[in-house]
């Protein structure tokens, strides 16, 4: 079978996309429209996070999301009051799935180095669908960054602590040697940001190809694996 890489032929693979997936929350919000705010509020992230994906935040238009969602644009600002609310909204939503999904495997896996590794792969995962959401111009970025303070903040704290319990896991097994379990949490985090630094330092949108990922999550694993060996020992 033969397969067209064409620009055209990509445009158009866009286009299939976006029809299957926006056709989906219009008949969804018809079935829906006497739903109550909370469902409301969770669609319009769910169809955000679908037009974030494939355009950018930039990219996108709050017309857009309300016609997806068969809303008025009114309607669309009476939850969200613009597009930057919006976005922050989205960002949140995919930190609490991703903070649940990572929470969930720690307790099923008894095993604290595969759960360091287990983690950092997944950080960067997830690492890479909050740049591809927004595609940014990283001056654009810079000026949103104020607005992220807190989020960010939040969000770093509750990786701490998750970073945190799998070395404690690891100290009670007599597998990790560690004196202070959240400092030793905190560095690991710095040093593995350091590393995803490197890959959108230069460039000029925020956005990762899948070579950068496959490269970067090399990086991330040997560098994980080097971490655990240095706190195995006494």
């Amino acid at each position: 079978m033969l397969i067209n890489n064409s620009p055209k032929s990509d445009h158009l693979n866009i286009i299939v996309r976006e029809n299957v997936i926006f056709a989906f929350f219009r008949k969804v919000n018809n079935i829906k429209s006497g739903s109550d705010k909370p469902d409301k509020v969770q669609m319009i992230l769910e169809a955000s996070q679908k037009r974030f994906g494939l355009y950018g935040i930039e990219k996108t238009s709050m017309r857009e999301i309300a016609d997806d969602l068969n809303l008025s644009k009114a309607s669309l600002y009476y939850y969200f009051p613009d597009k930057e609310s919006l976005y922050m909204a989205v960002v949140e939503k995919e930190q609490s799935e991703f903070v649940s999904s990572i929470s969930e495997r720690i307790s099923s896996i008894t095993d604290p180095e595969q759960l360091l590794i287990e983690y950092a792969s997944t950080r960067l995962s997830y690492f890479r669908t909050l740049l591809n959401l927004s595609r940014l111009r990283f001056e654009s970025y810079s000026g949103l960054k104020p607005r992220f303070r807190e989020t960010i903040r939040i969000f770093k704290e509750k990786e701490r602590n998750i970073i945190s319990k799998i070395f404690e896991k690891g100290i009670s097994g007599g597998i990790f040697f560690i004196k202070d379990s959240d400092q030793t949490a905190s560095l690991f985090l710095d040093l593995l940001k350091g590393l995803r630094v490197t890959v959108v330092n230069e460039k000029e949108t925020l956005f990762i190809e899948q070579d950068e990922y496959e490269l970067l999550l090399g990086k991330t694993i040997a560098f994980t694996n080097i971490f655990i060996r240095g706190i195995k020992f006494k």
